[in-house]
């Protein structure tokens, strides 16, 4: 038995929130009255969380042999962009609809209901009733039907939109960016600023901007902006959000689109000291630590603890995702405030010294997408820090990342949203509203 619920966590971000609610009924009615045996979703971490709470609390029964039939739970996409990019899993269900192989059930975000039919109609056809669900197969066709000439009509070149977007950035994740905005029927080319050799021979949408040299700077990014006559600019690394990119475009390019957080707001990126006051002032899990400007002061305060209070030692500002020291005992954690503060291992970045307490266990990279008011997180990633085998060398920027992170469970991921959602809430308080992608590092 298998149910297919291609949902977004973004419908569930609130506990007041009633979206999915038909969907949650129809899963918990089709499994207490054994018309379906297993529940297994796709793109969606939230959904079989939600499905343990009241009044719902919905158990899998394992694989059924009983007789009982397939259901597949189609989310109408809310884009023709998701429409394309999930087209393997349209064509699943258009394909069961047409062989009859099991009942499909198109569910619409917009509306939080079922097209066409009821749950209880869809527990009818469960039932084996015909009618029912020859009618549920009739309106799914058409439901995709649309979706396929809304397509057609973007392919066709009869929207007259076709953005160029201007991708931020030379690395791998620019790249990662660059193809994946490439594939959007509203995107007629993609410029990368600077780009990298991999961008360069990519083709199709896809290239690197003339005359950059290299940079990507604020005044490289406008006149490159205004020169292309650009719809958006996509901003890929740290730096450029904290040197103010996206104010910069919203004083010089006015009618131009921008991803990524202002200069305020990418404070939290730019600076591990704010950040931590930040998550401490309003209760968001945070291990213990001490922030310092004065390297005597650092040493101090190393030196007040006890030799087994293993400490982690960063600098505050940007460092490529390199500014962080793990020593092993009190010696070495005072050599690596000298290294940060003293010798200035990381230039400027370590004005200011973060003191923190060691933690150990799995870590995880959670990122959310923020609209200024709240936050829908994505399923976690996990990479490999420490150079060389058994985490013997330096701490990398990140090696091999891979996601979903099997660590962060239905509960956990829900429980990291809340810290997200919490995060830009309060960031919105102070004046200073996140809009772009939050990285929130779990351990």
């Amino acid at each position: 038995m298998l149910i297919n619920v291609n949902l977004f966590d973004i419908v569930l971000q609130s506990t007041e929130s009633k979206c999915f609610q038909q969907v949650l009924e129809l899963l918990s009615q089709s499994v207490s009255t054994k018309k379906v045996g297993d529940i297994k979703t796709l793109r969606s971490q939230s959904i079989s969380f939600e499905l343990l709470k009241n009044p719902y609390r919905t158990f899998s029964r394992g694989n059924s042999s009983d007789g009982t039939n397939d259901l597949i739970v189609y989310c109408l996409p809310t884009s023709v962009s998701e429409y394309i990019t999930f087209g393997s899993e349209a064509n699943d269900v258009r394909s069961a609809i047409l062989s009859s192989s099991a009942v499909v059930a198109i569910y619409d975000v917009k509306t939080d209901a079922f097209i066409g039919a009821s749950c209880e109609d869809i527990i009818a056809a469960l039932g084996d009733d015909l009618d029912k669900k020859g009618d549920l197969a009739s309106a799914s066709i058409k439901a995709l039907s649309s979706l396929d000439a809304l397509a057609a009509s973007q392919f066709s070149g009869t929207s007259k939109r076709k953005d160029i977007v201007i991708v931020v950035g030379s690395g791998g994740r620019e790249h990662a960016l660059a193809c994946t905005l490439a594939q959007s029927p509203l995107v007629g080319q993609v410029i990368c600023c600077p780009g990298n050799g991999g961008t360069a021979v990519e083709g199709g949408k896809i290239v690197n901007a003339e005359g950059v040299n290299g940079k990507q700077d604020n005044a490289t990014v406008i006149a490159l902006t205004r020169r292309l006559n650009a719809n958006m600019v996509v901003v890929g690394p740290e730096q450029p959000l904290v040197d103010g990119i996206v104010d910069a475009m919203a004083i010089e390019c006015p009618g131009v689109r921008v991803f990524g957080p202002s200069q305020a707001g990418a404070q939290l990126e730019a600076s591990k000291a704010f950040t931590k006051d930040f998550l401490q002032e309003h209760n968001i899990p945070t291990a213990k630590y001490r922030n310092f400007t004065n390297a005597e002061d650092a040493i101090a305060y190393v030196e007040s603890l006890d030799e087994n209070d293993r400490q982690v030692v960063k600098a505050s500002g940007l460092a490529a995702g390199k500014g962080v020291l793990i020593p092993t005992n009190k010696a070495e954690t005072i050599e690596a405030v000298k290294e940060i503060m003293s010798d200035k291992a990381f230039g400027n970045a370590g004005d200011t010294c973060v003191i923190e307490s060691f933690m150990t266990g799995p870590e995880a990279s959670c990122f959310a997408l923020c609209d200024g008011k709240t936050a829908v997180l994505m399923p976690a990633a996990q990479d490999h820090k420490r150079a060389l085998d058994n985490d013997q060398g330096l701490n990398t920027g990140g090696m091999g990342a891979y996601a979903p992170a099997p660590v962060i469970t239905p509960v956990l991921q829900k429980e990291i949203e809340d810290m997200c959602i919490k995060t830009v809430e309060k960031m919105a308080e102070r004046g200073t509203p996140y809009v772009g992608l939050l990285y929130a590092g779990m351990m």
